[in-house]
């Protein structure tokens, strides 16, 4: 089976890592953008900060979904990505979970 990783996903991940992963990114860029309302150059620095963070939360997602679609040889991990990247998602997961308990 052809494993599809969930795009909702990929971009709520990518919306976490921005927010809270890269966070000494993310309030640095907020504080130097609300500091360029008056200072222009404190904008752009917040703003180039802010890209840089979202760069990275991209380029970070895209790694994992590479990793989340490729066959790794363990059969329980690959029985959980296959059903993560199912159509039931984490559904599917969290059943697999409970009867492994």
């Amino acid at each position: 089976m052809e494993r599809k990783y969930p795009a909702i996903m990929f971009w709520l991940f990518v919306v976490m890592n921005f927010f809270v992963r890269f966070f000494y990114l993310f309030i640095p860029g907020m504080i130097l953008c609300i500091a360029g309302i008056w200072v222009k150059t404190c904008l752009w620095i917040g703003l180039g900060i802010l890209a840089f963070d979202l760069i990275l939360s991209i380029v970070d997602q895209l790694r994992i979904r590479k990793y989340a679609l490729k066959p790794s040889g363990n059969p329980q991990f690959d029985e959980l990505m296959d059903a993560f990247c199912g159509p039931d998602g984490l559904n599917a997961v969290r059943e697999i979970v409970d009867g492994k308990k």
